[in-house]
């Protein structure tokens, strides 16, 4: 018998829920989330909380020069 379709199912790690306290198993789940909605290895995941780190952070810089002026 043909097959109609083959997918190319990716596997994608995620970070484990179970046992986790409350708050830190919300920031687990949305981090699950950005890795299935993306298709984003935990390197790329590493390097975009590494980029999101240096933005903020110059953000934070540049309201602080601002407001000590």
């Amino acid at each position: 018998m043909a097959k109609l379709a083959q997918l190319q199912v990716r596997r994608l790690q995620q970070f484990n829920v179970a046992d986790d306290v409350a708050c830190l198993r919300w920031h687990k789940q949305g981090l699950n989330h950005l890795i299935r909605r993306f298709g984003l290895s935990t390197y790329q995941l590493l390097w975009l909380s590494f980029a999101k780190g240096v933005v903020l952070g110059g953000v934070l810089v540049g309201c602080a020069v601002v407001l000590l002026r």
